[in-house]
């Protein structure tokens, strides 16, 4: 299954304009979370504006990722394969920053299970003194009532 993952990974790649891919050497890697489906991120223009800035600094290499749907969910459990980017199919737990735009309270929950799904322990006092990326999240949810995730983020 990780491989038709990645081969529909490559596929909406292949139909999008303007997707940004920067080597990732010697830069910030961050990937940029809609803890939601691929179609429901998209159509967001905060996270595509968000997207585009930090691509727009050049010691930054940014990429999306997004929850996976249940079947897939499912499968990536059963083998134990992490969720991975977008772009590059880069295992989340392998980035420096992981940064959730979260924009609908029910996806908060969803924020959880991507971390999890990681290989990340979700909450944040179970992540100190270990080599995992820093996990940011903003969007309307967190700027309006940040105490939900403040165990997590």
């Amino acid at each position: 299954m990780p491989w038709k993952l990645k081969e529909k990974y490559r596929s909406l790649l292949d139909s999008e304009e303007g997707y940004i891919s920067k080597p990732p050497g010697g830069k910030t890697r961050v990937a940029l979370v809609y803890p939601n489906q691929y179609h429901i991120g998209m159509s967001n223009l905060g996270f595509q504006i968000i997207y585009k800035l930090f691509n727009e600094d050049p010691l930054v290499a940014c990429e999306r990722a997004f929850l996976p749907s249940s079947d897939e969910i499912e499968h990536l459990e059963k083998r134990r394969t992490p969720i991975f980017s977008l772009e590059s199919q880069t295992p989340l737990n392998e980035f420096h920053v992981i940064a959730f735009s979260v924009t609908f309270e029910n996806d908060s929950l969803n924020v959880l299970k991507i971390l999890k799904l990681s290989g990340i322990p979700p909450r944040r006092q179970d992540r100190e003194g270990y080599n995992f990326p820093l996990i940011l999240a903003g969007g309307i949810v967190p700027s309006f009532n940040p105490e939900p995730l403040s165990e997590f983020v």
